[in-house]
């Protein structure tokens, strides 16, 4: 995997500093709480079968509220991520006792796994390694990455380990770009800049994305009145991708973003926690009721 600018692509980053209300701290901390709060705002409907569904949902808690987590329990987007961030804050990735760390807490809680995830973690306990082709596919590998953001002053080992950490919960190619491409998006709204899809598109150009990928993430900027579908249920990842990126670029108050997101009903946990960490690095979380 290729850094979309070469040596790296810092010098496009560093065009434009963080924007002064928010700091690169208030940023990385809004994007980490940020995955969190959409994950249990998403999670409070996805069970949800129709509009009435949600409207009952949404009126028994008095508004639009996220799901509390059980006690002593993490979401599958949280436990995924989490371990990811242990491995970055130790000095580095060791991908094998990262699928270690997902198998216990697979094992010892599971709260939220789907389908997808359940395939991919039980190939690695069974064979000690990934699973090479999945009867479906879920948005789990793009939450699981969200924290490989970070690591943007390392652009070339953010790309490559963001796209083969992904691969180890689907080995689909279009899965470890469409990963890379949230992760790139999140390193930008990271730096302070706003407009995400100059850098995606780069990367995904640098790495010789399959065409349909390509044009589906070019055409998110062209309508601003029709977002693409919701990508509700167990998502394909370029399904959930190119809608996240779409409410990212066009809609400019993350907090209607969230309620929509809500008010849909049926968007999976992981898809929420995506949507929320980069609404959080773009906005900061000031304006999020307290709810």
């Amino acid at each position: 995997m290729r850094c979309p600018h070469g040596r790296n692509f810092c010098c496009a980053m560093s065009s434009q500093g963080p924007a002064p209300q928010l700091t690169v701290a208030e940023r990385r901390d809004a994007f980490l709480a940020g995955a969190a709060i959409a994950a249990a705002l998403a999670a409070s409907t996805t069970g949800a079968a129709d509009a009435a569904a949600v409207s009952e949902i949404v009126r028994k808690a008095g508004g639009v509220r996220p799901l509390p987590t059980p006690p002593g329990r993490q979401r599958a987007a949280t436990a995924l991520s989490a371990a990811l961030l242990s491995e970055l804050v130790a000095g580095g990735v060791d991908l094998h006792r990262l699928s270690g760390k997902w198998l216990d807490w697979l094992a010892n809680d599971g709260l939220d796994a789907d389908q997808a995830l359940l395939a991919g973690l039980e190939h690695l306990r069974e064979f000690d390694a990934p699973v090479a082709h999945l009867p479906v596919r879920g948005p789990a590998p793009l939450a699981a990455v969200l924290p490989a953001a970070l690591a943007a002053a390392s652009p070339r080992a953010m790309v490559a380990g963001t796209f083969h950490t992904a691969r180890l919960l689907d080995p689909e190619l279009e899965t470890g770009l469409c990963a890379v491409a949230i992760v790139v998006a999140g390193a930008v709204l990271l730096e302070g800049r706003r407009d995400v899809l100059p850098d995606v598109l780069a990367m995904l150009r640098a790495n010789n994305a399959p065409s349909a990928l390509y044009e589906r993430v070019a055409a998110v900027p062209r309508d601003a009145r029709q977002s693409p579908q919701v990508p509700r249920g167990l998502a394909n990842p370029l399904d959930v991708t190119v809608w996240v990126l779409w409410q990212v670029h066009h809609r400019s108050r993350s907090v209607d973003v969230l309620e929509a997101m809500v008010l849909a009903g049926g968007i999976a946990p992981e898809v929420g926690a995506v949507l929320g960490a980069l609404l959080g690095a773009r906005d900061g979380m000031s304006t999020w009721p307290w709810r």
